[in-house]
């Protein structure tokens, strides 16, 4: 089985969250993703804007119908308060899994650039491979720059799928494949949707080219997104 983990805060969830996870399940012949808004973003230092109910219940919405992909609660805030890592939740992930199982972490470009910031890095990037999309003309040489120190690319090799492969490897063992996906097409950041949806409040806003319509519904009966 190959399964991606693609965790974000989904703050809401758009037509580029889509389409990368669509894109992801096409190239690498994946079997499922789990889609799983997070509780606590520890590199936030501000709270989600929406409640992680309201964005379990638009992340539904959004992949409503997606063959092979699935919402997950996986990453939902802990009950001791600690912030959700990917570390634990890939961890935790892997031993409900069989050993010849593949676990990937399936992220925009943007997501991934910050890399060398999060919890125990090094060990997140050789315990399991990377699935990272971005859109056509990305530099490639700002993945490799934002690694840790003791993360190195070994290996670099042109996939017939249509996707980039990254041998990665660390210095105390380990090693994994990146795998770069640049022909994103939808161009959408969660930031400007916000800001959309806060200058034009009501069903006149223009939201339809980057929401889901059933999204953009529930957005605007919940009132969200009006003050931000």
């Amino acid at each position: 089985m190959k399964l991606a983990l693609f965790g974000g805060s989904f703050d809401p969830p758009h037509r580029g969250h889509v389409a990368l996870a669509r894109l992801a399940m096409d190239r690498l012949c994946l079997d499922q993703v789990l889609v799983a808004p997070v509780g606590t973003q520890p590199l936030k230092q501000e709270a989600t804007t929406a409640s992680f109910e309201e964005r379990m219940e638009m992340v539904r919405l959004a992949f409503a119908g997606e063959p092979g992909m699935e919402v997950s609660r996986i990453d939902e805030a802990r009950a001791d308060g600690r912030p959700n890592y990917t570390i634990d939740t890939v961890l935790e992930l892997k031993r409900g899994l069989r050993a010849e199982d593949s676990v990937f972490c399936l992220m925009g470009a943007d997501s991934f650039l910050t890399i060398g910031k999060w919890y125990r890095a090094a060990e997140l990037l050789v315990g399991c491979d990377f699935i990272v999309g971005a859109r056509p003309r990305f530099d490639l040489g700002r993945l490799a720059a934002a690694l840790p120190e003791s993360i190195s690319v070994v290996a670099e090799d042109a996939d017939l799928h249509g996707y980039l492969v990254l041998g990665l490897r660390g210095r105390s063992g380990g090693s994994s494949r990146l795998c770069l996906l640049a022909d994103l097409a939808e161009d959408v950041s969660a930031t400007e949707v916000r800001a959309a949806l806060s200058r034009v409040a009501g069903p006149e806003a223009n939201i339809g080219r980057v929401l889901n319509p059933s999204v953009a519904k529930y957005i605007q009966q919940h009132k969200l997104y009006l003050n931000v």
